[in-house]
């Protein structure tokens, strides 16, 4: 880190101040930025970061929305550490880590 690094005003991440299981079975989120997401069931079931969900190698997703049963909820939300949540699907799809980031990165890309 040089310098001009340090004399950078350092502008904290935007993190979730409260994050549940709405009761369409998707996931809500408060943030810390004052704002809010609410991610469908569907939507984000699509989006799971998995290894299963995402091939390792390439990056490349490789089960999408077409995979996902129309009707999937989320069943249970379990914190990880202090950077993620995992999420329990009624598909029986428990092994998505969705971090902080990532919910971020989605909010970003629903706000357009």
């Amino acid at each position: 880190m040089g310098l001009l690094d340090k004399l950078k005003p350092h502008t904290p991440p935007v993190r979730p101040t409260d994050v549940a299981i709405s009761p369409d079975g998707g996931v809500h989120v408060r943030w810390d930025d004052g704002k809010e997401s609410r991610f469908g069931p569907h939507w984000l079931r699509a989006r799971c970061p998995c290894a299963g969900c995402v091939d390792e190698w390439s990056g490349k997703r490789t089960v999408g929305e077409a995979q996902i049963k129309p009707d999937v909820r989320a069943q249970n939300l379990e914190p990880v550490g202090r950077y993620a949540a995992r999420l329990q699907w009624s598909d029986g799809h428990d092994a998505g880590i969705y971090s902080w980031d990532l919910l971020l990165e989605l909010r970003r890309e629903q706000e357009g």
